[in-house]
């Protein structure tokens, strides 16, 4: 298979006083600098991040990859619209001409769930948008988030699978990156979207509480893992991110399998 990746990675702040401007994301500073094109491949491949994790399982499945942009900015206010456009501008054109060089199979994009542009509440949700509207509904879309992500309803609509870390602090960025290759995989191997349940929690869970090394979550979190091992499902925990003053803020757990609705409701 022909899988066209890239990758955007924001933690917005609402309250925050300095926005993430294009400069801070050719800067990286706690991510790696702004980088487009095959270079991405090498330059991540074995790295702790979902996307080196993603380019390391393709690779044991034999795919290949076409490296679109991938960018990173240190937790901020809100990403510049400018910024935001370049970068997805970028993806857009790199997408649209791999569609007409020869074709792509999928798409995986490393992505984090809780960006907030000046212009869009949804910045992730507008990315995968734009992206599905180039390749259709037939083409697979997978990607990865962060545990603290404020997952909406676009962003789930919009993918065939997304997959959240499970730690926090987050050591599992690798894996992550792993599991969404695999559903990706469990995708193709179907022929169609596996079935979706999600459910959405009606409250706020403050940052100091969603450590996994500690209890309550280190047994949720656990859960899931049992879970995913009885019904053959996988399931995501996005405990959220409060800083974000969005509509769609908050925990959210959702799961993919026949049996995703049991394992969800559990």
């Amino acid at each position: 298979m022909k899988i066209f990746i890239a990758g955007f990675q924001h933690e917005t702040n609402t309250f925050a006083p300095s926005k993430a401007d294009w400069a801070a994301f050719q800067r990286g500073e706690t991510f790696p600098p702004y980088r487009r094109g095959p270079a991405i491949i090498d330059a991540y491949a074995g790295q702790n991040i979902p996307i080196g994790g993603f380019i390391d399982a393709a690779r044991e499945r034999g795919w290949d990859l076409i490296a679109s942009a991938w960018a990173g900015a240190t937790p901020s206010a809100h990403v510049t619209e400018e910024a935001f456009e370049r970068i997805a501008g970028a993806i857009v054109e790199d997408l649209s001409h791999a569609l007409a060089q020869g074709g792509v199979d999928a798409v995986y994009l490393d992505l984090h769930g809780a960006a907030v542009a000046e212009h869009l509440e949804d910045p992730e949700g507008e990315l995968l948008g734009r992206v599905r509207a180039i390749v259709g509904d037939a083409l697979p879309i997978v990607g990865s988030l962060d545990l603290h992500g404020n997952i909406t309803r676009r962003m789930l609509g919009e993918a065939d699978a997304l997959v959240a870390y499970r730690t926090y602090p987050h050591i599992d960025s690798a894996d992550t990156g792993r599991l969404a290759a695999a559903l990706l995989a469990r995708r193709v191997a179907r022929g169609s979207r596996e079935p979706l349940h999600v459910q959405r929690l009606s409250f706020l869970l403050p940052l100091n509480v969603q450590s996994t090394m500690v209890e309550p979550a280190a047994s949720v979190y656990q859960l899931l893992r049992d879970l995913d091992a009885k019904h053959g499902t996988v399931l995501s925990f996005a405990t959220g991110f409060p800083a974000a003053d969005i509509a769609e803020c908050g925990p959210v757990v959702w799961g993919y399998g026949d049996d995703a609705e049991a394992a969800v409701s559990t």
